[in-house]
């Protein structure tokens, strides 16, 4: 025969949803277990008595139950993933535009061509081709000679800079003047 204490942890009062002893174990509210919300400020010998009392309170479950449904669910990983497309749906059937597609695919087809004898030894490469190709497809201003141009720009900016410092010159007079350098460029 089973004691009162068995009883109720098997046979719930009536009146709220039936949680789990593993739902209710990683349960949390702000970051805290809810045992440990509950019971935190009881004496060690009265908080499992009290634990397993909130267990049966059929307010308690619902509002359990209520914070697992409402409780974020954070992706693993450092980054926000994309929901994955179904198996049997095309690599860049979620690009909306038409066009855009046909230059993804076109796009793809040419990495692939590329990269066509490392396909079979690097399996993980045909996704990472199909992200670039994407992403070619749908900004392809951010990819083009312009900004190729005004990267080298900010390169070669950066590089003569730095060698100006290195020779103790620059390029503009009103510089040279606060910094007490000579009109004449030194060269190498």
């Amino acid at each position: 025969m089973a004691n009162s204490h068995t009883a109720t942890r098997v046979q719930p009062k009536l009146g709220g949803p039936v949680l789990t002893e593993k739902v209710w174990n990683r349960l949390r509210h702000n970051g805290k277990l809810v045992r440990d919300e509950v019971t935190r400020h009881l004496p060690r010998m009265l908080r499992s008595v009290a634990w397993q009392e909130f267990q049966q309170m059929p307010m308690a479950r619902w509002a359990c139950s209520l914070m697992l449904l409402l409780e974020a669910r954070r992706p693993s990983g450092l980054y926000r993933r994309r929901v994955r497309r179904p198996a049997n749906a095309g690599v860049f059937d979620d690009i909306p535009s038409l066009t855009q597609r046909a230059g993804a695919e076109k796009i793809y087809a040419e990495l692939c061509e590329c990269h066509a004898e490392r396909l079979l030894s690097c399996p993980w490469l045909l996704p990472i081709l199909a992200g670039r190709a994407r992403d070619l497809a749908l900004r392809p201003e951010a990819h083009g000679s312009e900004r190729g141009r005004r990267m080298r720009r900010i390169k070669g900016g950066k590089h003569a800079q730095r060698r100006y410092r290195e020779q103790g010159w620059h390029p503009l007079a009103s510089v040279r003047k606060a910094w007490g350098l000579t009109g004449d460029r030194h060269q190498e």
